[in-house]
């Protein structure tokens, strides 16, 4: 049996041929969302903004379409689309996603933790998301994020708040 743990210590961003590659942004409530066709099924890619006294923070979720009439989920079990996605390709669109947010918005942080109300699917999805982030450290550097990953939370942090010329 292969473990999607043991695929993801594999591969990289760019080892997987993402849904997309470039998004376009909504301001929608409390922060971001953008919409992307995966096999034809809409999926959200959302980044809500979370109050700091450090800056701006925002936390990332996935959401698929709802087998109830509310629209999208994150809840594994309530999503119609299971079993018609390739989670791997998701993944790879979901951290192209990110990294596309990190380049437009600078966020001082993202938290990337896992949600769903199964606190297994919950601590699944954290593991999950903690092995690509792991697995594209480097280029996760080179965009000027580190990986803080402690106490159960996963964020991705902001190194520096001067611009490419180095002004702060």
């Amino acid at each position: 049996m292969i473990r999607i743990t043991d695929l993801l210590t594999e591969i990289t961003m760019g080892g997987i041929q993402p849904y997309a590659t470039s998004f376009t942004w909504q301001q929608s409530g409390k922060g971001y969302e953008t919409q992307v066709p995966c096999d034809d099924i809409p999926v959200k890619f959302s980044l809500t903004w979370v109050w700091s006294p450090e800056g701006d923070e925002y936390a990332f979720a996935i959401a698929t379409p709802s087998r109830f009439p509310t629209g999208h989920t994150m809840t594994h079990g309530n999503t119609t689309a299971r079993g018609q996605l390739s989670y791997l390709r998701v993944l790879g669109t979901a951290a192209e996603s990110i990294m596309d947010f990190c380049t437009q918005y600078s966020p001082m942080a993202i938290d990337v933790t896992g949600y769903d109300p199964s606190t297994e699917k919950d601590l699944q999805k954290t593991r999950i998301y903690r092995n690509l982030l792991h697995a594209n450290q480097v280029r996760i550097q080179q965009a000027g994020y580190n990986i803080l990953d402690q106490n159960g939370k996963l964020w991705l942090v902001r190194t520096s708040t001067a611009d490419t010329t180095g002004v702060q």
